[in-house]
């Protein structure tokens, strides 16, 4: 096991916990503004999400910032190359749906989106998560050929 890693796997449960906790209080402090009229129901989902979200990607990055810091120069090769080739390949194969998507004929196409939701936010979400994909299938098939190729 690469040296350090278990410090960043015991670092990031304590940051978990932390999450959880600050989600818990950030619950019991909307709840208290929720009864006191401060806040409605939807601005207090709204404010916790925001704060999860927040704290969620800081931790998400601060974790592969430690976690490339601890593996060796072949992995990390390995992870450049299939970010580098795969990732803007499945960008690629979504930057097509992209430029048809802004074709006149596109405004005919209809579908639910998340949850059967057909609003703006919803197909912005369902785009991005699905050029994500694409970009994380690219990038498994360039990790596996790199070792492949190297074995």
């Amino acid at each position: 096991m690469a040296k350090g890693l278990w410090s960043v796997i015991g670092k990031s449960v304590l940051g978990l916990l932390a999450l959880v906790a600050l989600v818990f209080l950030m619950g019991i402090v909307m709840g208290f503004l929720g009864a006191a009229g401060v806040v409605t129901m939807d601005g207090a989902v709204l404010w916790i999400m925001t704060m999860f979200s927040v704290v969620i990607m800081a931790g998400a990055f601060w974790v592969a910032v430690a976690w490339m810091r601890s593996i060796d120069e072949a992995a990390r090769e390995a992870h450049k190359a299939a970010w580098f080739w795969g990732g803007s390949a499945g960008m690629a194969v979504g930057g097509v749906g992209v430029i048809l998507a802004a074709l006149p004929q596109a405004e005919t196409l209809r579908f639910a989106a998340h949850d059967g939701r057909t609003d703006p936010a919803a197909y912005m979400a369902a785009g991005a998560f699905g050029m994500m994909m694409l970009m994380m299938i690219g990038y498994a098939v360039v990790w596996a050929w790199w070792w492949l190729a190297r074995r």
